[in-house]
């Protein structure tokens, strides 16, 4: 992907949290060799998930995919734009762990796969659980994905497709998946999970991750901010599992769902609305900073964000219960 969007620059700071925790996954039974990316040979160097800046057991399928973590930024040229959370796609902390791979699912015909081989061939007439978050990046400190798609998805095949430089061989568009996301995925702040099920019909030995639908069958919606043409994504927690059993995956961020707080439109350009409990409340911008604070009330709250950076927010109650929630701000 660095070589195709090196020429345009763009900055968006997201929300770095304070609280932010990192959970142990036990992904007993799952198929998929280093599921949420942690395991790697030497901490990523470089964009385009080359020889030494890749996941263990993972390989680019097509074009030039990234892998981000959370080591990187520090070591050489480059290594910045491909740290965690906050490197040249956009920001986001990892789902589980320190790490996560980003790849483009829409941009004129232009795709980025990777692949990994499981550690079983699936077996003929055996249900399978398939599941996978993604998250839409955008802005990012180098380059300015702009666009959100649909068809995100998991595709099994019997050979792989792995290139080992540059270039390598094609791979055709399919029209299908074992697994997608038919809606188009436009959360910038929080992992949305894909799954489903399906039963094998040969005992496939590869899997890949991507958009394997054309153009003409692939919904777009362009997010904000200046147009360009591509939609990008992070993706983390991949599982595939015998039966209905998936993987636990969990979000490191700890949000409660609770009715009693709400916050509209998300993402907001000029103000948001908040419904919740009576209670003080602060909001927190990437750096932990407060850049409000108050109290809610029964009605709806009204705050004033037109003059508040790009980015990530989270605002968060103050008192004996502690209610979170993520927003974020586009102009």
């Amino acid at each position: 992907m660095n070589n195709r969007w090196r020429p345009k620059v763009a900055r968006l700071v997201g929300c770095c949290l304070l609280f932010v925790a990192t959970l142990n996954v036990d992904a007993q039974g799952n198929l998929v060799p280093n599921a949420s990316f942690e395991e790697n040979l030497n901490c990523p160097m470089q964009p385009g998930f080359t020889a030494n800046s890749k996941p263990l057991n993972w390989e680019k399928w097509l074009n030039s995919p990234e892998y981000f973590h959370a080591c990187a930024g520090t070591l050489g040229s480059g290594d910045s734009l491909i740290s965690v959370p906050l490197n040249g796609m956009g920001f986001q902390y990892p789902l589980d762990g320190d790490a996560y791979v980003g790849i483009a699912t829409y941009k004129e015909d232009f795709r980025e796969y990777v692949g990994c081989e499981l550690l079983e061939p699936l077996m003929v007439g055996q249900s399978y659980n398939l599941s996978f978050y993604a998250n839409m990046a955008t802005g990012g400190t180098y380059w300015n994905p702009r666009w959100a798609s649909n068809n995100l998805g998991m595709l099994f095949t019997m050979e792989h497709n792995i290139w080992t430089g540059l270039s390598g061989p094609p791979f055709s568009f399919r029209n299908y998946a074992h697994l997608h996301s038919t809606a188009v995925i436009t959360d910038t702040a929080n992992w949305t999970l894909v799954s489903g099920t399906f039963v094998a019909d040969s005992a496939y030995r590869y899997l890949v991750l991507g958009n394997f639908f054309e153009d003409a069958v692939t919904d777009t919606v362009h997010v904000a901010g200046p147009a360009s043409s591509a939609a990008y994504y992070f993706i983390d927690g991949v599982c595939v599992t015998a039966g209905l059993e998936g993987c636990p995956f969990t979000t490191g961020f700890r949000q409660e769902t609770a009715t009693c707080l709400n916050i509209w439109p998300n993402p907001a350009s000029d103000h948001i609305q908040v419904r919740g409990a009576e209670s003080q409340f602060e909001v927190l911008d990437m750096l932990g900073r407060r850049v409000c604070q108050g109290w809610l009330k029964k009605e709806v709250a009204v705050l004033d964000v037109l003059g508040w950076p790009n980015g990530q927010y989270v605002l968060r109650t103050v008192g004996e219960k502690k209610l979170t929630m993520r927003f974020v701000v586009m102009h």
